[in-house]
């Protein structure tokens, strides 16, 4: 899906307001490594060689050049809930392409109320996606497959989502700190609305 986003182009291209962005989205399921007490978590926000409900592949190298773009700048993409600019919960403290796809770590804001409702879903498992923001800069087609294989891209955010579209990750394991009575309430609405996103999918 694309979706224009002059939030994000102004965010990521400042002095250049006469260009059109066109930000994708990509998603697959979260697999997060560990998720510790003071909202830190490592995973994969992208697997290379899994096809997407999309079509489309991502390939190793993909995301290097704009790894390095970011390095460079001394930044990191942008940690979103939803694909929502004006909704960061955390940030990356590392983005990187290992064997598999891109590895991240990252932390939660857990003293922001999107940073917490997001911890305390990972933890139960009912938020299991990462989906990132991109720009398709080259790619090939294989035209008897139908699929797109990208193979440069600019690498805008990084969010958690609810629906991901790749079965190719999942929550592995996740560290429970002690819990309050907020946090009591609020896994108890989290698993309502898991029992929901259940039940739609059938």
């Amino acid at each position: 899906m694309k979706a224009k986003n002059p939030l994000l182009k102004s965010l990521f291209f400042p002095n250049h307001d006469q260009v059109t962005m066109y930000i994708k989205h990509m998603a697959c399921d979260l697999q997060v490594k560990a998720l510790s007490g003071d909202g830190a978590f490592a995973g994969y926000a992208s697997v290379f060689g899994e096809l997407d409900q999309q079509n489309e592949i991502v390939a190793k190298g993909a995301f290097m050049r704009s790894l390095s773009t970011w390095k460079s700048q001394g930044r990191a993409p942008a940690m979103l809930w939803m694909h929502d600019p004006t909704l960061p919960i955390g940030v990356w403290l590392l983005v990187r392409e290992d064997l598999n796809g891109l590895a991240v770590e990252g932390r939660l804001a857990l003293r922001t109320q999107k940073g917490a409702e997001a911890y305390e879903l990972l933890k139960m498992g009912a938020l299991t996606g990462l989906s990132i923001g991109y720009r398709v800069v080259s790619s090939r087609v294989d035209a008897s497959r139908k699929v797109r294989t990208l193979t440069d891209v600019d690498l805008f955010e990084i969010s958690l989502v609810t629906f991901p579209a790749n079965e190719a990750a999942r929550v592995s394991e996740v560290k429970s700190p002690a819990e309050d009575a907020f946090r009591r309430a609020l896994r108890a609405s989290a698993e309502r609305l898991k029992q929901a996103a259940e039940t739609l999918r059938g």
